[in-house]
């Protein structure tokens, strides 16, 4: 029964945030990328979020904001490969479901999560157009993985939002910013590609002129 393994589920959270109260104290949100987390109390999280959505459609049955911020928590925690959300993709009903959420949540490692499994999502949901709202999230990775998506699902907005990406320089990585514009400028195949690969060459961002000579030798100039 579902009621059993929410309570299995939030003891399990409830005793993982007991292990990193006391062997990572500090650890933060802020400060959590995901490559601490490793052994037996983020493998229980992680059973028993994949027991939930393997058994459950929650469509027919009652799931609760408890039940999701849980959720939310063991995804937020398995930033490092994104296993669970990515097992989360074949049971789509689940992925959204939780998507919504993953707008509002406190969670940065949550939020960037959605933006680039969006891109692989192939259901029929309206949770593509949150696509707009992580381009605007305000948050520089989170915005990098929803312009990537961008190009899977809106490719008619993703010339628009590269171009704006280039120019805006408002994050100190703004290197990658650029990369990611340069990537979706290719992926969509625009007619704009050769001057952003000019002006790539121009810069003096190393990784950036990487790629564009990358893509400057496949278009054979």
């Amino acid at each position: 029964m579902l009621k059993g393994d929410k309570k299995a589920l939030h003891r399990a959270v409830k005793a993982f945030k007991r292990f990193q109260k006391r062997h990572y104290p500090h650890i933060t949100e802020e400060n959590d990328n995901g490559e601490w987390v490793f052994g037996g109390p983020f493998d229980r999280i992680c059973k028993a979020y994949l027991s939930i959505i393997e058994r459950y459609n929650p469509e027919k049955v009652l799931v609760s904001e408890a039940l999701i911020r849980d959720m939310l928590y063991i995804i937020a925690r398995d930033s490092e490969c994104s296993h669970l959300l990515k097992a989360t993709l074949k049971y789509p009903k689940w992925f959204e479901k939780l998507c919504p959420y993953s707008t509002s949540t406190c969670y940065y490692n949550v939020r960037w999560q959605f933006a680039e499994q969006l891109g692989s999502y192939q259901g029929d949901s309206e949770i593509k157009k949150l696509l707009f709202h992580f381009i605007e999230s305000g948050d520089e990775y989170t915005e990098r993985m929803a312009l990537r998506s961008m190009c899977e699902h809106c490719p008619e907005y993703a010339e628009e939002y590269a171009v704006k990406f280039w120019n805006r320089n408002i994050y100190e990585q703004d290197e990658y910013q650029k990369i990611m514009a340069l990537y979706a400028l290719h992926r969509i195949k625009s007619p704009l590609l050769g001057t952003y690969i000019e002006r790539s060459c121009e810069t003096d961002y190393r990784y950036l002129r990487e790629w564009a000579d990358q893509y400057k030798s496949e278009k054979g100039l």
